[in-house]
Order: C-alpha cells, then sequence, then structure tokens
C-alpha cells in the first residue's frame, strides 16, 4: 500500500429481495382488470372478506338495477356481502373478460336447494381498483313471451 493510502475496505451489496424471496409469486396477485373481477368473486365464494376488500376502490359504488339497490363505498359494499343470508350456495366464475381499465365477468351461483341463477358484472376502474360495478342478477327459466316461443333452447 502506497504511504498515505488508506486501506480498501470490502462493501458487500445486501442481495436485492424478490418476490420470491417474501413468499410471493407474481400469480398471487390479479394483474388485469379481468384477473381482479374473477378475484373479487372468488374471494367471494371463500368469504374471504379481507381480501376481497383488496380489490375495491374506498369510494366503490355497486349497482343492481334487477332490485334498485345501490351501495356506496368499500364498507357498504363489503358490509352487504358479508351479511348476506346463508347459506348462499357455491359461486363460480365462469369466465371472465376485460381490458386495461374495466372487467365483466360471467357468475353462476348454484343455492343449496338446487336452484340455480346468473349473474352479469361490470366494473370500471380507478386508480387501478374496482371502482364502478353493475351486477344484472337473473332466475334462469323464466318464459319468453309466446311470439317468442320459437326461440326456446332445446338442449
Amino acid at each position: 500500500m502506497a504511504p498515505g493510502a488508506q486501506p480498501r475496505t470490502a462493501v458487500r451489496a445486501a442481495p436485492a429481495l424478490g418476490l420470491a424471496d417474501l413468499g410471493i409469486t407474481w400469480q398471487a396477485y390479479p394483474v388485469t382488470a379481468a384477473d381482479m373481477a374473477r378475484a373479487l368473486y372468488t374471494a367471494y365464494q371463500a368469504r374471504d372478506w379481507a381480501r376481497a376488500e383488496t380489490f375495491l376502490h374506498p369510494d366503490a359504488v355497486l349497482d343492481m338495477p334487477a332490485t334498485g339497490e345501490r351501495l356506496v363505498g368499500r364498507e357498504q359494499v363489503m358490509r352487504f356481502q358479508r351479511e348476506y343470508p346463508e347459506p348462499w350456495g357455491e359461486l363460480v366464475v365462469l369466465r371472465a373478460l376485460g381490458d386495461a381499465s374495466s372487467a365483466a365477468a360471467e357468475v353462476e351461483i348454484r343455492a343449496p336447494g338446487g336452484d340455480v341463477f346468473h349473474m352479469a358484472a361490470f366494473w370500471g376502474l380507478r386508480d387501478g381498483l374496482l371502482a364502478s360495478g353493475t351486477e344484472y342478477w337473473v332466475d334462469p327459466g323464466g318464459s319468453p313471451p309466446p311470439e317468442r316461443t320459437a326461440y326456446l333452447a332445446t338442449d
């Protein structure tokens, strides 16, 4: 070492932590609007209210035109879900579609007594979270008007 020179100390950078080091994989969290919609209804089915909350904007609004209900704010949406009478059956997301700012989900609910219900949900995103939703609930099996009976499904 040259006179007056300071000894060099080795500086070792700590290894950077990746998601895998934290026990998280990229598949663990939704990455598209469609993924978020699917994850929301999947969390509802699991009654995993804490997880469901993570997909909703704090100012989320959910309209259900068939019944005229409007839920305002994540708190009210989640309270509605938590307090819905059990048993409400098995909720299955049949498909979810979306783009960068919106999503649609087709959901089937198989009630304990054998009844089957369908729901189409449409969500808009704000700040990366589901914010404005509309759920259309239907009870399949209704009769069409007489002039449309020729179009009844026969399968």
